[in-house]
């Protein structure tokens, strides 16, 4: 009934970057400096609005690394987990000081059902960064799956409180609240919140209305 699927990270010009076309005025940018032959070129410098949200982590990373993360990234946009895992363990296994190549193997372990090893590696990504949106919502989603209903509870409530423009995880409390809580109090307040950012999201519309239906409001 509910789609509920991660959002991996891309690089596009000399950045890691999560893509915003779902969600409105959230940037998560992963920062990284590309290394040349002859050397390592500047961070590059964004300028976003107060609404955004940005993220950065401004390390070092080879280019044949790069190569192999945007292979793996497509190979997770044709559904190819097993290959795209198989590079990302290469990239991981050579840098932990970006987060995006372990969230996107956290969600590649966990679309092909190997739940333990998501868990595993976005905990890893937490170690780089522990407030990251991206990878809390993620280990919100394995928690879920796993039926630890409590910590995905807190660890999406953790999410909304540093970033509370952060849609997905929202959605996923809203979800998780109604479909596997029966909170339905929890579920309308995060679809409502949701729908203050996003007034025209029709989904979340018809589900905030059967839920104030069967809340009897």
């Amino acid at each position: 009934m509910f789609k509920l699927s991660g959002s991996i990270f891309m690089f596009i010009d000399g950045i890691f970057n999560f893509p915003a076309f779902a969600y409105k005025n959230i940037f998560i940018l992963l920062l990284a400096v590309m290394l040349a032959a002859c050397g390592a070129t500047s961070p590059k410098k964004t300028t976003f609005t107060t609404e955004d949200i940005v993220i950065s982590e401004e390390f070092g990373i080879d280019t044949h690394l790069v190569e192999k993360f945007n292979q793996a990234t497509k190979y997770i946009n044709n559904n190819k987990y097993d290959a795209a895992i198989e590079l990302l363990l290469e990239v991981t296994s050579k840098t932990d000081k970006h987060s995006a190549p372990y969230i996107n193997l956290g969600i590649a372990y966990s679309a092909t059902g190997k739940i333990r090893d998501a868990e595993d590696i976005l905990l890893k990504a937490v170690k780089i960064n522990p407030a990251h949106p991206v990878t809390n919502n993620e280990l919100g989603l394995v928690y879920r799956k796993t039926g630890r209903f409590s910590e995905a509870k807190k660890t999406y409530e953790n999410v909304i409180k540093n970033y509370p423009q952060f849609l997905p995880a929202r959605k996923n409390l809203g979800i998780l609240c109604d479909l596997f809580m029966k909170d339905l109090a929890c579920a309308i307040e995060h679809y409502e919140a949701y729908l203050n950012i996003r007034p025209n999201e029709k989904e979340i519309k018809i589900w905030l209305t059967d839920l104030k239906r069967r809340a009897g409001q």
